[in-house]
């Protein structure tokens, strides 16, 4: 399983996937750096909770919301937009295989399978949306707030 590679793999791999996500989207030459770090950290957070045997959902919300509140702070300090950062952040915790999975059990005829694997996709992704909105709603509300005093 992806949980038992070294954890060098996990850091190196990450801050790639993330990075490179990032040149995808044309994102600034000075922010390719930093998003990466933010997919990297939103991954070893993902992969520590599921090692400790949190529940997968917990584990893609905290990591999600990790994602997203670093986000917001690396967009005020290098003035940027937030999604510059939010979306190569949690890129590494979409679910991909289980995408995948998902479609290959209903090619093969396998509904029951099949509904079971998506409604775990389904359920992760949900977990990493509420986590970005949590974690942003909440960084705004306080940056607001902060901000008349």
């Amino acid at each position: 399983m992806v949980e038992d590679m070294p954890m060098w793999i996990h850091i190196v791999f990450s801050f790639l996937a993330a990075s490179g996500f990032a040149v995808f989207l044309n994102a600034p030459r000075k922010t390719l750096f930093i998003s990466g770090l933010n997919g990297m950290i939103s991954w070893i957070i993902y992969i520590l909770l599921v090692r400790m045997d949190v529940d997968i959902m917990l584990s893609n919300f905290f990591a999600a919301s990790s994602a997203s509140f670093l986000s917001e702070i690396f967009a005020i300090k290098l003035k940027k937009p937030t999604i510059l950062f939010i979306v190569p952040g949690i890129i590494t915790l979409i679910p991909g295989l289980g995408l995948y999975n998902t479609m290959f059990y209903m090619i093969e005829g396998n509904f029951q399978l099949s509904m079971q694997t998506g409604a775990s996709v389904m359920f992760a992704s949900g977990a990493i949306s509420l986590g970005v909105v949590v974690a942003s709603s909440l960084f705004r509300t306080y940056y607001t707030n902060k901000k008349k005093c």
